[in-house]
């Protein structure tokens, strides 16, 4: 380094003081534009990284930002610096970059040139293990500011600091890569032990099913059966006695279709979430003293009918979970459900104005861990949360819609039905 200056020495030295203590790349980056600017005077400065697998990159930018830092990565082939990343050159040297055509072909992500009138521009590649891993980019809006000598100080400077950033974006990988792993691990274990419950859930259900059957529909059906047996011993039945039969008969009838539609939601395969969610919120509040008024709201233009029929039948079963729990424990006076939807999420809320449900425990057994259970398999997220300064419960559930499925955010004007 004989035909180095003690100038660019001490500014080299002081480039490697600025990044320690930096623990990711953007940080370490932006406190050695400063120093680099010393060397370098510029307008713009920033650094692209490249991906592992060379297809993407990412900026960094210190001072004003562009377009260029706003998405998280790039794809390589539309980057104006693109012939520095793939290696085709050792540097790029512009004395006006709006009109050098080598930044500018079909498909270049070169608007943020124009739009920030990056006119001289030195681009130098960034070096580790022998390959490029990104660029140094250098940018001021006069003409011709740059020669040949900046380009070998760039270099310098990018040969300085291409180290330290690369040991950077490994590190963060890495760190990404072990909280994946983490996560994934922490899923599984959820899904476990949220299938395990669900299987507890499901067979307390069954024995409940059975019981209700065993004491109350099979002893009316015993108690009709011995009806009829007297009637036929003694030849004839009053026309009351006959009434009694047929309401008892209905009313076992009425009690067999309530299991089975608990057991199966027909509405809901037939008609959809919305005519299943109504009739079930109709039926829990049909006996209800004093009377609890409903109301149902779908502003989704129908985007329950785009979910899958798994997600469909969980996101009815926390639904009905809510209203159950509603009718059962916070004596409303009034419940509501709506549906909504945007372009990324689709979502039901149930709001009471009850008594409130406290502190909710989410590993809680029972109603409401199975609601948590049922949202955690099928990745929905669920909340509880007070309703108003006077009480009462709202419930959330929220799903993430599938990308690019055309549908509107929200349709106004859907039509509200309330029942009081």
């Amino acid at each position: 380094m004989s035909d180095v200056s003690p100038q660019l020495i001490d500014r080299l030295v002081a480039i490697s003081r600025a990044l320690a203590g930096h623990i990711d790349p953007g940080s370490a980056f932006r406190a050695t534009a400063i120093e680099i600017g010393t060397l370098i005077p510029h307008d713009h400065i920033d650094l692209a990284v490249l991906s592992q697998d060379g297809r993407m990159h990412a900026c960094y930018e210190a001072g004003f930002h562009t377009s260029w830092s706003e998405l998280a990565q790039h794809p390589v082939e539309g980057s104006p610096i693109r012939r520095v990343l793939w290696g085709q050159t050792p540097y790029l040297l512009s004395d006006n970059a709006l009109v050098d055509e080598r930044f500018h072909f079909d498909g270049a992500f070169d608007q943020p040139i124009f739009e920030a009138r990056l006119r001289s521009r030195i681009i130098v590649p960034l070096r580790a293990r022998g390959s490029v891993i990104g660029a140094l980019n250098i940018s001021r809006h006069e003409i011709g500011c740059y020669t040949q000598t900046d380009v070998a100080v760039a270099q310098q400077c990018a040969d300085l600091i291409a180290p330290y950033i690369f040991a950077l974006i490994q590190t963060e990988e890495a760190r990404r890569a072990m909280l994946a792993e983490s996560e994934a691990r922490n899923r599984a274990e959820l899904l476990r032990v949220g299938a395990s419950q669900l299987t507890e859930g499901m067979e307390r259900e069954r024995r409940r099913m059975a019981m209700d059957l065993h004491d109350q529909t099979l002893a009316d059906l015993a108690r009709i059966a011995r009806q009829v047996s007297a009637f036929r011993s003694r030849g004839i039945a009053r026309t009351a006695q006959l009434a009694d039969l047929e309401q008892e008969i209905a009313g076992c009838l009425a009690e067999l279709r309530h299991i089975v539609d608990d057991m199966r939601p027909s509405v809901l395969e037939l008609f959809g979430l919305r005519d299943a969610v109504e009739a079930h919120l109709n039926r829990s509040v049909a006996r209800a003293k004093p009377p609890i008024a409903v109301r149902i709201a779908d502003t989704s233009d129908g985007s329950a009918d785009s979910l899958s029929e798994t997600m469909r039948t969980s996101l009815y079963r926390i639904v009905q979970e809510a209203i159950n729990n509603a009718v059962r424990h916070a004596a409303p006076g009034r419940i509501e459900v709506l549906l909504t939807s945007t372009d990324s999420v689709f979502k039901v809320v149930v709001t009471d104005d009850g008594h409130g449900c406290g502190t909710i425990d989410p590993a809680a057994q029972g109603g409401i861990g199975h609601m948590h259970t049922r949202a955690a398999l099928v990745g929905a997220r669920l909340r509880f949360e007070p309703a108003g300064r006077k009480g009462g419960t709202r419930v959330v559930i929220e799903i993430d819609r599938a990308p690019a499925d055309g549908k509107p955010a929200m349709a106004a004007g859907e039509p509200i039905s309330e029942v009081a």
